[in-house]
């Protein structure tokens, strides 16, 4: 008479002649020969499956990878949508409005509202530029693989306020600037984006007039945050988490504005391997929008 029981011991690990070291899975069975017990163990070198549950494993996530990707792309592809569709449709209505009115009263119009109405072609000409502007600017961030270099924060800032030039004016602004910056890592032509995208933001939501200080603190793990702060209204904390969205418009929240701005800002320091954030008190206290770049060691 022979009973047998059998069992699967977990995966251990055994050394070769040579020294190296593979898998083996053992089954033992125990058995009664004539009501005696007799044991038997099973070893077998499971190194091929191994390989290919590896395999597998890698190759799922690799998979969840390029889901993430697809899922970011899809985001991209439906901000552009949106923007298309709104950001674009709504100033090129007016610039098609005004020249109509122009060709169609040209010479009934004062030479002011002739003058108006062309300013206003023009500048909502401009406002397509630069939503094109940012389309492309996102297009470019998404494929490209950039070189972190040391920054001349100062000169980036230069630059940042001649471009702005125009808006600061009117707006009467009064910039702070620290008298010296860190030294951090990253790719000048996208800093400076960000730093367009932060300060116009500031200009144009902060107080009356608008009153912006500009700033940098090293943090540890040689970090450096660099952020914006203006004395506008502030925002409720329960937008902080959607400003950096790509569907999430400014003017639903405070002003007008268009929507891609932050979402592309997000975009540009992740890719440069920073983090982007806003903080902001009570009402009334304004509101510090910042973003991370390392520090040169």
């Amino acid at each position: 008479a022979m009973a047998e029981h059998s069992q699967l011991i977990p995966t251990r690990w055994h050394r070769r002649r040579d020294g190296s070291i593979f898998p083996v899975e053992i089954t033992a069975r125990h058995l009664m020969w004539h009501d005696r017990p007799t044991h038997i163990a099973a070893i077998r070198d499971i190194t091929a499956r191994k390989q290919a549950e590896q395999t597998l494993l890698d190759h799922n996530r690799e998979l969840a990878a390029l889901n993430t990707e697809l899922q970011t792309r899809n985001e991209d592809l439906d901000a552009f949508a949106h923007t298309v569709a709104h950001d674009l449709k709504n100033p090129l209505h007016l610039v098609v409005g005004y020249a109509e009115t122009l060709v169609e009263a040209g010479t009934d119009l004062t030479g002011d509202e002739q003058a108006d109405a062309l300013n206003n072609v023009a500048r909502n000409a401009r406002k397509m530029n630069n939503i094109i502007d940012e389309l492309l600017l996102l297009a470019e961030v998404r494929k490209t693989q950039v070189v972190l270099r040391p920054l001349d924060l100062a000169r980036i800032l230069s630059d940042t306020q001649q471009r702005l030039t125009d808006l600061i004016v009117d707006s009467h602004a009064e910039i702070t600037l620290p008298a010296t910056w860190p030294i951090v890592l990253g790719y000048a032509p996208w800093v400076e984006e960000v730093w367009v995208n932060y300060l116009s933001n500031a200009v144009k939501y902060g107080g009356q007039p608008p009153r912006i200080e500009l700033g940098a603190d090293v943090l540890p793990d040689n970090v450096v945050r660099l952020w914006v702060r203006d004395n506008g209204q502030g925002l409720p904390s329960e937008v902080h988490g959607r400003l950096f969205s790509p569907f999430t418009r400014l003017d639903q929240i405070r002003a007008r504005g268009h929507g891609l701005g932050l979402s592309i800002v997000r975009r540009i320091v992740e890719k440069m391997g920073g983090q982007v954030g806003v903080q902001s008190g009570e009402p009334g206290t304004g509101s510090l929008f910042y973003f991370t770049l390392p520090q040169l060691d």
